[in-house]
């Protein structure tokens, strides 16, 4: 027999969701970007600084939701 348990939900909830989603892709963007080497190419680099600046940017927008 499975259980079924409802999540909660609501504005704390959904803010703590954005706040590890923007965390979660700031790691993943940090660590593409320490993963290219010195053969990638200039637009693949570009694509990796332009995810990582997004990902920051995402990442204050919560921190200054939650203050």
């Amino acid at each position: 027999m499975t259980t079924l348990t409802a999540l909660p939900t609501g504005p704390a909830t959904t803010d703590t969701r954005a706040d590890d989603a923007a965390t979660r892709e700031l790691f993943a963007a940090r660590a593409e970007l320490a993963s290219l080497g010195v053969t990638a190419s200039p637009s693949r680099l570009e694509r990796a600084l332009e995810r990582l600046e997004a990902a920051q940017q995402a990442s204050r927008r919560t921190l200054a939701q939650a203050a």
